[in-house]
């Protein structure tokens, strides 16, 4: 009920008591309770009252998004750990390969080695096959040598003895 003033309510509590048992005089006593809020209070009950609907609402939302965070930081964590095993499967396919082949895991002189130039396949097949064509070219360096055909040898060729007959002259003029 309205106390007919601009900032106040006037509400009213009815409570029923009922006093003594089976006596034949005595009836129900009713009790009223006046209380008088100002639109102050109205608003500050209402506020706690909305707050505590959000809080039952969304009382967990924040523990659901660390969880949420969590869940994508362990998705990422698993994908670099997937990324990581599968790139050292590759090294090791790639180090016994070249180990069966004899090639060279080490570098010379800060140069990457012949397994790191040569074996760039990313199956055990194309490995093989590129470490076998790899091993055939340096089995028949090694069978023939070094060699430089000509080496040591003189080469005379008849063509140019006008130009040496000329080149004698003009420095030895008395020969």
């Amino acid at each position: 009920m309205c106390d007919g003033t601009e900032t106040g309510y006037q509400m009213t509590d009815t409570t029923d008591s009922t006093q003594g048992e089976g006596t034949e005089g005595e009836g129900e006593q009713k009790q009223e309770q006046v209380t008088t809020f100002t639109q102050a209070d109205v608003d500050k009950i209402v506020k706690d009252r909305l707050i505590q609907q959000a809080k039952n609402k969304f009382g967990d939302y924040d523990d659901l998004k660390s969880k949420a965070g969590q869940t994508a930081t362990a998705e990422e964590r698993l994908a670099a750990l997937e990324g990581e095993l599968s790139s050292t499967k590759a090294e090791a396919l790639r180090s016994r390969i070249a180990a069966k082949f004899g090639i060279s895991t080490e570098g010379k002189d800060g140069n990457p080695s012949d397994a790191d130039l040569f074996l760039t396949g990313t199956d055990e097949a194309a490995l093989t096959a590129q470490a076998t064509r790899l091993a055939a070219r340096e089995g028949e360096r090694r069978k023939s040598g070094n060699v430089a055909p000509k080496e040591g040898a003189a080469t005379n060729s008849g063509t140019d003895d006008g130009m040496r007959e000329f080149t004698r002259k003009l420095f030895n003029p008395g020969a």
